[in-house]
């Protein structure tokens, strides 16, 4: 699994054109597969202290409450994701700042018989020395497509 999951990566990150622009990215695939294992040291490490999120259902919660979200208890009470794929990254950086927007897949359900969520994620970072972490997202969902009448 863990092959499969560098090789999603390695394409996310291919689609940046300079070294500070697949980092990013990168940092944003992070957190992805951190909330896709509710891996709650990565997200303490992932996420700035005043990190806050615009939930895909619109909620603003702050930082405390998104990694609490990602608890053992959910985890066991959550439908498996099966993976998680960005692709489609626009980076713009501006020295200690960078904003990534992205497209990200969930598919939610065993693998061959998920279904998959679609979203474009905002993500603000900010760098500290050489490390980049996240400072907000915001999760908003992409229709499907109309279906042929």
């Amino acid at each position: 699994m863990n092959i499969l999951l560098a090789l999603i990566l390695a394409i996310a990150t291919t689609q940046a054109a300079s070294p500070a622009e697949r980092a990013v990215v990168a940092v944003v695939q992070q957190l992805a597969d951190a909330q896709r294992t509710f891996d709650q040291a990565a997200l303490d490490r992932l996420l700035t202290a005043d990190y806050v999120e615009v939930s895909p259902v619109g909620d603003v919660d702050e930082r405390a409450k998104v990694i609490g979200f990602y608890s053992a208890d959910a985890k066991a009470k959550s439908p498996e994701v099966s993976s998680i794929v960005i692709d489609e990254p626009r980076v713009r950086i501006d020295g200690t700042h960078a904003i990534v927007i992205v497209r990200q897949t969930t598919n939610v359900g065993p693998a061959g018989a998920s279904r998959a969520v679609v979203m474009r994620v905002t993500a603000h970072l900010r760098r500290s020395g050489n490390e980049w972490r996240i400072a907000s997202t915001h999760y908003t969902g992409i229709r499907p497509p109309a279906k042929p009448q």
